[in-house]
């Protein structure tokens, strides 16, 4: 019998927060944050007590410091005020309904925002604190759970009051550099918002951006000219960066690249800018500072997972996420150009031992499908193969395992080949490849799920017989899709809390995602029929393979239900599935230890079945 290493080789021992994928792009959240000065950074972490904290570290590197630790809940995202506190949201058991706590320059931490009841989610965006450090904006739905209204509360008396409600998602943007305007954005999907200017004294909002169709305007902050930045697709199947004349709505290109414009920030005096450039799923930064040229710099085929500016603009700071190397918080001097490592974790695998993917094209009817494809070092004759199509869907297999998916390098360390497609509404790849997937589950993914699997049979060096599907949240939509619409390819399956009655999902989805999935997924009333065709519950009964599926309780985007419908049905069928309920975990592993147990029981169930042993 094999003797394969343990998965806490390959599972880094501190993980980094993360946005989930379907907020990503319009959350302006971030697990990252620098000192007004750009002297410390600050990360969301679970190095400490196996669940996320926040701690500091100096910007140039040194001995990490628990920084903000909140009882029984899990920090998510920061905020670092121009007067020195340190502001973070925090989260119990994976349920997303945050609660924001502040520490003190020097001193302790402290609640700011808080419900007893634990019932109001607040979304905390990096550059939330005004100018004169007194503010903090930030989004809430306390008044109406559907909607998130804007709420600014005074860091010192820890007052709060309401400055923007209306019945839609509103996200903060950044204040202006003279902290008379709010930046605001008002989210209706994935591929659609808009931005308004709130006076932050009287609450008054203007619209910015007037659009006809389907527009992005993601907020990038503020020009020292007054200016709001944004990063949109007007014109355009990209996002590209550009500027905003607040009065006529023009926008001005500061940088037009062929591929996605994804992440930008802003200093508070607006005279420093710095943005990601998704190139087929790589990274290029890119930045401009007080008055001088465009400059860039690679990553040398890693990829920007997040990224923010200190207020004064000396200094940036992003995660770099790749294939072969762990996870590394990277701090850039923006005037001198030199980067180094800030933070890394300790992944003790050495780099030769790991796979850099093959970036290749499958061949489609509704156009050619983007795919990574990772091949086992130590493989003789033919190997299985797991597919893994990603969450979402509107997210992106990028060619990195970074802090979360480490867990997938075990399995082609172990000699199973790894098939990474980017389907039919993913991001990265044009609006037109994003947008094809609304009011289309079970369609257009479907046709291109079973090119790659055609795909997948034909090459000679994967076993046919031994092949695997394993996804997340979208992703195990589209592993209930393939197990159901294919079920004689399959080995064994993986389905990590999927969505698997597209009825169920939209009856029991929470207030505030209600408004999102029908324009995502379909309507409830004209769409039915369709909705119950499309759904894999309704052909449950072609199951033939073995799964295992793994479910959080208190998941606020899909409800445990729709995990037991499947279990209920292939128990009742006498197929053979293996269930793990985690009760305080959501969509995700907030705790260090559980994520242990579930990537070490994906790894063994995928291992046993696939490899025999």
């Amino acid at each position: 019998m094999p003797r394969y290493r343990p998965l806490s080789d390959f599972h880094p021992r501190e993980r980094l927060a993360q946005v989930p994928h379907t907020t990503r792009r319009f959350a302006c959240r971030s697990a990252l944050a620098l000192s007004p000065d750009g002297a410390t950074l600050a990360v969301v972490s679970d190095q400490g007590a196996g669940t996320y904290e926040a701690w500091t570290v100096g910007a140039t590197g040194g001995t990490p410091q628990r920084a903000i630790t909140t009882p029984d809940h899990a920090v998510r995202s920061l905020c670092w005020s121009a007067s020195g506190e340190l502001v973070a949201a925090a989260d119990r058991g994976g349920t997303e309904l945050h609660q924001l706590y502040v520490r003190h320059p020097d001193g302790p931490s402290s609640p700011l925002s808080v419900d007893p009841r634990g019932r109001v989610q607040r979304l905390l965006s990096w550059n939330a604190g005004s100018p004169d450090g007194k503010l903090v904006a930030f989004s809430s739905n306390a008044r109406a759970a559907a909607d998130m209204d804007v709420v600014i509360v005074d860091l010192a008396s820890r007052a709060e009051r309401t400055l923007l409600a209306a019945p839609a998602w509103h996200v903060v943007g950044g204040w202006s550099p003279d902290g008379s305007s709010l930046l605001v954005m008002r989210v209706l999907d994935n591929t659609t918002q808009d931005l308004l200017i709130v006076d932050p004294r009287s609450g008054a909002s203007r619209d910015i951006t007037v659009h006809q169709e389907d527009v992005s305007h993601v907020p990038a902050g503020w020009a020292s000219d007054g200016r709001p930045l944004v990063i949109t697709d007007e014109g355009s199947d990209h996002l590209w960066l550009g500027s905003i004349d607040p009065g006529s709505g023009t926008i001005e290109p500061i940088d037009r690249p062929s591929w996605d414009v994804e992440l930008a920030a802003s200093s508070a005096d607006g005279r420093v800018q710095i943005w990601s450039v998704n190139e087929d799923g790589y990274s290029l930064l890119r930045w401009r500072a007080r008055g001088g040229g465009l400059r860039e710099r690679s990553l040398d085929g890693g990829v920007c997972e997040d990224l923010v500016l200190s207020a004064n603009g000396s200094r940036a700071a992003f995660v770099r996420l790749s294939s072969t190397e762990p996870w590394q918080v990277w701090t850039l001097d923006v005037e001198t150009g030199v980067a180094r490592v800030a933070l890394t974790s300790s992944l003790a695998v050495p780099p030769e031992e790991l796979v850099e993917p093959e970036l290749i094209r499958i061949p489609a009817a509704d156009g050619a499908i983007p795919c990574f494809v990772y091949r086992p070092k130590r493989a003789r004759g033919k190997v299985p193969a797991v597919l893994y199509p990603h969450g979402g869907p509107e997210g992106q297999s990028r060619p990195a395992f970074g802090a979360h998916l480490t867990h997938l390098a075990a399995l082609v360390d172990r000699g199973i080949a790894l098939v990474v497609p980017n389907i039919h509404g993913s991001t990265g790849y044009g609006r037109g490849w994003q947008a094809a997937i609304h009011r289309d589950w079970g369609g257009i993914d479907l046709r291109d799920l079973r090119a790659v699997t055609a795909w997948m049979t034909q090459q000679r060096e994967l076993d046919r017989e031994r092949l695997a599907v394993y996804g997340g949240s979208y992703g195990g939509f589209a592993t209930l899709l393939c197990v159901t619409q294919m079920p004689d390819v399959w080995r064994c399956a993986v389905d990590v809390f999927g969505v698997a009655n597209l009825v169920t999902m939209l009856e029991n989805a929470q207030p505030n995602w209600r408004r999102f999935l029908g324009r995502w997924i379909g309507d409830l009333e004209t769409d039915r029929a369709r909705l119950i065709e499309r759904s894999p519950i309704t052909h449950i009964d072609k199951v033939r393979c073995p799964m295992l599926i793994l479910q959080g309780t208190n998941d606020p985007r899909v409800p445990q239900e729709e995990s037991d419908q499947v279990v209920e049905r292939l128990r009742a069928l006498g197929r053979r599935v293996e269930y793990v309920v985690y009760p305080d975990e959501g969509h995700g592993f907030t705790h260090r230890a559980n994520a242990e147990d579930a990537y070490g029981r994906i790894v063994d169930f995928l291992t046993t079945e696939l490899l025999g042993s």
